[in-house]
């Protein structure tokens, strides 16, 4: 559980968590050094036989880590401030990654805001993942598929939140999460490691997100060189040991056209805001329009080999079955004189 400075959130999050605590063997606290109360909100209001309280220095990610590092149970929670999970749903979870040997276990959660009010979904990747599936029941993904929908999806994570899924501890532990994205940490772990990941998604809903500002979001220069790690990254990603080399390959020729697409539409933005407005400059915006379509064309047809060859029905493979209870039962004596 990693916290900084969330102590209006803590009410609802503590409320929630009591109702789960006891199916956990352990709970780990990694405050960084709150200054609003928040640590003593949480020793006073959250109560467990195995609790573990750690005090570190800001750093979302880091803070992340150290707590995972100090766990030692088969599968991890991460229950971010605000983000709620009801306890059957968190059993569905284990179970089915127990059932079906996965890495990580993955659920859409519901948006609310600070007030516990809905909010609109904003089409974070699992939720389009599982209706993309086109089932509704729990799947696991093809290494090939799961990383062609991280790389694609990416920078959003195809984790989605992570409040709202379930990690195998020993597979998480050997895999800290990259420290140096800001609030993208999490995307860039599964872009990595998606391809040696065992996924399993679930179109069962029982958590929610809180939606609510963000202190410290990279803006102007800061932004700009978040974006080019980020690019660096899916470079990066293609170069993976492993990879099927035909999917390489057409990612590599999707990402090339879609920086070309963004590079024009970066373009035309300027020509058509440009002032005063000529014939010239709009003839310029004309061309560049005709650039744009015939490269959003391009787009799309990579869009469309990727989806036919490596995200069709076979990559998406039911979660074995729940295992049955069968009880025999003895036929009744009718020879009283047996013993």
């Amino acid at each position: 559980m990693p916290t900084y400075n969330c102590a209006p959130l803590m009410a609802r999050h503590l409320a929630s968590m009591a109702e789960w605590a006891d199916l956990a063997d352990e709970i780990v606290v990694v405050d960084s050094r709150s200054t609003d109360g928040t640590l003593d909100m949480i020793r006073r209001g959250l109560r467990h036989r195995n609790i573990r309280f750690i005090e570190r220095e800001r750093g979302l990610y880091a803070s992340w880590n150290e707590g995972i590092a100090a766990t030692s149970g088969e599968w991890i929670y991460i229950s971010t401030a605000g983000d709620t999970i009801d306890p059957e749903h968190l059993l569905h979870l284990r179970d089915l990654g127990e059932r079906s040997r996965a890495d990580v276990v993955i659920s859409a959660p519901k948006f609310i805001d600070e007030t516990g009010g809905a909010c609109k979904d904003p089409g974070w990747p699992p939720a389009a993942v599982i209706a993309g599936s086109g089932r509704d029941e729990p799947f696991i993904l093809g290494a090939d598929a799961g990383f062609a929908l991280a790389f694609m999806h990416f920078p959003s994570a195809l984790l989605g939140s992570s409040a709202s899924n379930l990690y195998r501890g020993d597979h998480l532990r050997a895999r800290p999460f990259p420290t140096g994205f800001k609030g993208a940490g999490d995307s860039v772990w599964i872009l990595r490691h998606a391809a040696q990941s065992r996924l399993c998604f679930t179109p069962q809903a029982g958590s929610t997100f809180c939606v609510h500002p963000k202190e410290g979001a990279p803006a102007g220069e800061e932004l700009a060189e978040l974006e080019r790690k980020c690019l660096a990254e899916k470079h990066q990603a293609l170069g993976q040991t492993g990879l099927n080399q035909e999917l390489s390959k057409l990612l590599s020729d999707h990402l090339r056209v879609l920086i070309d697409v963004q590079a024009i539409t970066r373009e035309r933005r300027a020509l058509w805001n440009a002032r005063p407005r000529t014939v010239s400059s709009l003839g310029s915006w004309a061309w560049i329009n005709m650039a744009y379509l015939s490269k959003r064309g391009t787009l799309k047809g990579f869009l469309r080999r990727i989806r036919q060859e490596f995200l069709g029905s076979s990559s998406y493979q039911p979660a074995p079955p729940c295992a049955r209870l069968t009880v025999a039962t003895a036929s009744k004596k009718t020879n009283h004189s047996d013993p």
